[in-house]
């Protein structure tokens, strides 16, 4: 990098500024401001993305029967308090060349862009979070967050499944304290009179920021001066953001103390960055978000479910009933654990509705048969309604295995206000879905 090029640590540049974090890191120093409320007249809504990996058993996860009058699968069950709130999907592939072996990084890249991995580098698409969040994105101090319950930087595949661009995938935070600082600052609570102190400490900052970059594009060649000119519409980015969250009045929210960690508890662990979540969306904070419940080719154990094998040994069954057993009750759990994120969504009121009206939500594995790597006829739910319109209750079956998740994907960004002609390998919109 540029920095590293003049032997200019990066943690210390900013010094004499302020700030304590290195240039590289800016972005990371967007305050955080609790956000205004909205008013049922004019709902915002909201387009998030719940990923589980490794697949499912499929004859335990299908439900029987089609449209509003379908009988739940027993992997589904935990869901059926909510049913009116979300669409059960299935006929949808995410696997953009057939001629190719399914494998995890195939399947990891092309789930969120319909586009086929590079082989040998990181070359994808734009993922449809980040279209979204290219528009819903300006009205929020944060563009997108990207969260996990299980580390996901590094080791296994650790590529996506998020692209801001066709070769820069996000990182993920799995740990909820960092989580916490980075929405509502350093401080042991949420408190909105720190975070507008914040805001304005950040705002001087910036402005040396900015004046310290003029003198170092001084020392540097044209190269690197173009790097600093790209890296100075991050810091405008960051300051917009900066304004927007100081227009937002305070809402009330939850007194959530800072987490202490992660965890001991993976199930603990995923509730409590799922009452994150809903606390981001709460405050205005965001309105693009995707979450994974572990990394792709995960070795989770699930002892809390009797299991003491890992999850990535279990999905590669080969139709072996002790392993496709334990996989039925991994994704029960999965479904539970959702249901618990439905239910804090549901509770939460705006106006007539609830967040979860204003919300659409795809929750799904970017596999289907994890044996074989199975990228085709994927385990889809659609919940929320996006402030009315989406219609629940029912259970969607496409043709065959051939239609592109992506022309989901494209109806969902037309139901939040962003429509997309095109995304990776779609071939149009998908019917059936409207009220």
């Amino acid at each position: 990098m540029f920095i590293q090029k003049k032997f200019l640590p990066r943690r210390t540049f900013l010094r004499n500024t302020g700030i304590a974090l290195g240039l590289p890191l800016l972005d990371a120093m967007v305050p955080a401001m609790v956000a205004q409320s909205r008013t049922a007249a004019a709902p915002v809504r909201r387009l998030g993305f719940v990923i589980y990996p490794l697949g499912v058993d499929q004859a335990r996860w299908h439900p029987k029967g089609e449209g509003a009058t379908y009988e739940y699968s027993e992997a589904l069950a935990p869901l059926a308090a909510h049913r009116d709130k979300f669409v059960i999907c299935s006929g949808l592939s995410s696997d953009p060349d057939r001629s190719k072996a399914g494998f995890h990084d195939r399947a990891l890249a092309s789930f969120l862009t319909g586009v086929e991995l590079t082989k040998g580098k990181v070359q994808v698409g734009i993922s449809v979070d980040q279209l979204a969040a290219q528009t819903l994105g300006k009205e929020t101090p944060f563009a997108s967050l990207e969260l996990a319950a299980e580390n996901n930087n590094g080791g296994g595949t650790p590529i996506g499944p998020v692209f801001k661009t066709a070769t820069t995938p996000l990182p993920f935070e799995s740990n909820p304290r960092l989580v916490f600082e980075r929405l509502f600052g350093e401080g042991g609570r949420i408190d909105p009179a720190a975070s507008a102190a914040r805001d304005a400490a950040d705002r001087s900052s910036l402005d040396a920021v900015t004046e310290r970059i003029n003198e170092l594009k001084l020392q540097l060649g044209a190269p690197d001066r173009r790097k600093l000119d790209e890296y100075v519409e991050s810091i405008r980015d960051v300051e917009r953001r900066i304004q927007v969250a100081s227009r937002k009045r305070p809402t009330d929210l939850p007194d959530m103390a800072r987490p202490a960690g992660v965890p001991d508890s993976w199930v603990e662990h995923v509730k409590l960055m799922f009452d994150l979540q809903t606390l981001a969306l709460q405050a205005d904070l965001t309105r693009v978000w995707t979450f994974l419940y572990a990394r792709e080719a995960t070795s989770i154990n699930y002892p809390h479910l009797n299991i003491s094998m890992g999850h990535h040994e279990i999905s590669h069954h080969n139709f072996e009933k002790e392993k496709l057993d334990a996989l039925a009750k991994i994704n029960v759990d999965q479904s539970r654990l959702f249901a618990y994120f439905l239910s804090k969504m549901d509770s939460i009121k705006e106006g007539n509705s609830t967040l979860l009206d204003h919300s659409l939500i795809l929750y799904g594995s970017n596999l289907s048969v994890p044996t074989s790597h199975s990228q085709r006829d994927l385990p889809i739910i659609l919940a929320g309604g996006a402030a009315g319109r989406i219609a629940g209750g029912r259970y969607l079956k496409y043709p065959g295995d051939e239609t592109p998740l992506t022309n989901l994907y494209l109806t969902m960004l037309d139901k939040v206000g962003v429509p997309t002609e095109k995304l990776g390998d779609s071939t149009g919109r998908l019917n059936r879905l409207e009220v």
